[in-house]
């Protein structure tokens, strides 16, 4: 389970800062659970396509791009589902 690095990157609750979005919203922006999204505010596991698919959601709603080689400071499951659920 690779732990994705926020050295040089930006955290998931920069980001919800930098936007002025929630937990919630972020949660509602994906379509996928709040505490799928807090877990990865807090350094949590998740699946890559639940990091992916929280990723992609921000960046069509931010109009930038984030990514796993952008914003980092949580742990990636493979081949897995997210340690929370």
């Amino acid at each position: 389970m690779p732990y994705i690095s926020e050295e040089g990157k930006l955290t998931l609750r920069e980001i919800e800062r930098k936007h002025n979005l929630s937990t919630l919203a972020v949660a509602a922006i994906a379509c996928v659970e709040p505490s799928m999204v807090y877990w990865m505010e807090q350094g949590g596991s998740l699946a890559r396509e639940d990091v992916e698919r929280i990723l992609r959601s921000l960046s069509q709603v931010t109009g930038q791009h984030y990514t796993s080689e952008t914003v980092g400071g949580y742990w990636v499951t493979v081949g897995g589902e997210s340690m929370n659920r």
